[in-house]
C-alpha cells in the first residue's frame, strides 16, 4: 500500500484525502494549526465542484446542508437598477449538478468527518522538506521527521513546499482586497434570505450578499482596491468605518446590510496572486489547490478548483500501474485546466469593476457559464496519460 502524505489541512487536502483512500491508499495529513476551528464564511461550490463532492460521497450532506439560488442578480451599486439576473433554475439539466452555496465551516466539518480526524497530525508545520524519485521526506518544526512514497501539498497560496522546492517567484498583492462578515438574517428583511445571489457592482468596488445555512444566516463580501497590504492572513479584523466608508453612497440594501455586520465578526485580508507555473511536479511531490494555483475569488472557483485536483489525483492513484504514473497523470489532466481558471479569475476583478454599470447591458460579459467553466466534470474528465 503506498504511503502518501498531505501537507495541508483545508478543502484540497481534505478532498484529496477523502479520494487517496477511496482509491485504497494509507493517507495522513499534516497541518500546522492546533485544532480545527469555526472558518467564519460562506463558500460557493459551482456545478464541477459538486460533481466532485457527490462522487466522494458527500451529495447528501450538500442536499441538506447548502442553499441552491434560483437566480445570481447583478445590480447598479448606487441605484439599486437590476442589470442582469442570471436563471440557475436549469443549472442541473445544463450541468449535471446544482450550483450551491454554503457555510465554508459545515463543509470542512463533513470532510474531516469522511476522511477521519484521526488521520490528520495537527501542530505539524513544515520546516524542510527533501523529494526525491524514490520517495519524500519531511521535517517539522517540533522535531519530528517522517518519510513517504509521495507527497501531495495543499499548503496555500505561500506554500513552504512551493518555495523550496519550485523555481517561483513570491506571491504579489493584486491590488483588490477583500471585507466578509455573517449577519443573523434576524437582523435584515425578507430580502436578504431569499434563494438568490446579490450582487452590486460599481467602479471598483461590489458587494456580494447571499444566505447560508438555510437563511440563518447571510455571508457578506465586499471586494475593493486598494494601494497596498501589509498584513498577513485572511481573518484580519477590519474597521467597520472604513467598510462604510468605502461604499458609501451605495444602495439602501447594500447599506443596510454592511450596517448589520457585527464589528467582532467583520475580518478583512489582501487578495495575492501568483504567476502559474509549468510544472506541479519535483521528485514524488505535487501541488494541489491554492500552493498551486492560487487564483482571485472573482468568479468563486478557489475551492472548486482545488475539489477538481483531489478528485483527479484519487482517479489517478486508482487507475495508474506506479505512483510515478499517476503523479504525472494527474498533473497532465489538470494543469492547463487550472491556470485557466487562475488566469481568467484573477482579471475577473478588473473586467467586472471597470464596467460602467450605466452601459452594464451593453457590454458582453465572461462569466462561467461563456467560459465553459461549469461544464466540468472531476469524476468523468478522461485523464491525460501522455
Amino acid at each position: 500500500m503506498t504511503k502518501i502524505a498531505i501537507v495541508g489541512a483545508g478543502i484540497g487536502g481534505l478532498t484529496a484525502g477523502i479520494a487517496l483512500q477511496r482509491a485504497g491508499h494509507k493517507v495522513g495529513i499534516y497541518e500546522r494549526a492546533p485544532e480545527f476551528g469555526e472558518v467564519g464564511a460562506g463558500i460557493s461550490m459551482s456545478p464541477n465542484a459538486v460533481l466532485g463532492l457527490q462522487s466522494l460521497g458527500l451529495g447528501e450532506f450538500l442536499d441538506r446542508c447548502s442553499n441552491e439560488p434560483e437566480e445570481q442578480c447583478l445590480f447598479h451599486g448606487e441605484t439599486g437598477e437590476l442589470l442582469q439576473p442570471i436563471d440557475r433554475r436549469n443549472t442541473r439539466e445544463l450541468y449535471g449538478a446544482p450550483y450551491l452555496q454554503l457555510h465554508r465551516a459545515d463543509l470542512m466539518n463533513a470532510l474531516i468527518e469522511v476522511f477521519g480526524a484521526d488521520n490528520c497530525e495537527m501542530e505539524h508545520e513544515l520546516s524542510a522538506v527533501e523529494s526525491r524519485n524514490d520517495g519524500v521526506t519531511l521535517t517539522f518544526m517540533n522535531g519530528k521527521n517522517a518519510e513517504f512514497d509521495a507527497i501531495i501539498a495543499a499548503d496555500g497560496l505561500r506554500s513552504i513546499v512551493r518555495e523550496a522546492l519550485f523555481d517561483t517567484k513570491p506571491p504579489e498583492f493584486s491590488g483588490h482586497i477583500a471585507y466578509r462578515g455573517l449577519v443573523p438574517a434576524k437582523e435584515l428583511g425578507s430580502r436578504s434570505v431569499e434563494p438568490t445571489n446579490i450582487n452590486h457592482l460599481a467602479f471598483g468596488r461590489n458587494v456580494v450578499t447571499y444566505p447560508v445555512r438555510l437563511g440563518k444566516l447571510v455571508n457578506v463580501v465586499a471586494l475593493s482596491k486598494a494601494d497596498g497590504w501589509t498584513d498577513e492572513g485572511w481573518a484580519v479584523k477590519a474597521n467597520k468605518r472604513d467598510l462604510l466608508a468605502k461604499y458609501e453612497g451605495f444602495a439602501p440594501y447594500v447599506r443596510e446590510v454592511l450596517e448589520a455586520v457585527p464589528e467582532e465578526e467583520l475580518f478583512c485580508w489582501g487578495l495575492f496572486v501568483r504567476e502559474p507555473l509549468e510544472t506541479w511536479r519535483s521528485g514524488r511531490t505535487v501541488l494541489l489547490g491554492d500552493a498551486a494555483h492560487p487564483m482571485l475569488p472573482y468568479m468563486g472557483q478557489g475551492a472548486s478548483c482545488a475539489i477538481e485536483d483531489g478528485v483527479v489525483l484519487g482517479r489517478a492513484f486508482r487507475e495508474c500501474d506506479d505512483i510515478d504514473e499517476a503523479l504525472d497523470c494527474y498533473v497532465a489532466t489538470r494543469i492547463e485546466r487550472a491556470s485557466l481558471l487562475q488566469r481568467e479569475s484573477n482579471v475577473g476583478g478588473e473586467r467586472l469593476q471597470a464596467l460602467d454599470p450605466d452601459m452594464f447591458r451593453q457590454t458582453p460579459m465572461k462569466n462561467e457559464d461563456s467560459l465553459g467553466i461549469f461544464a466540468y466534470d472531476p469524476a468523468s474528465v478522461p485523464l491525460n496519460r501522455a
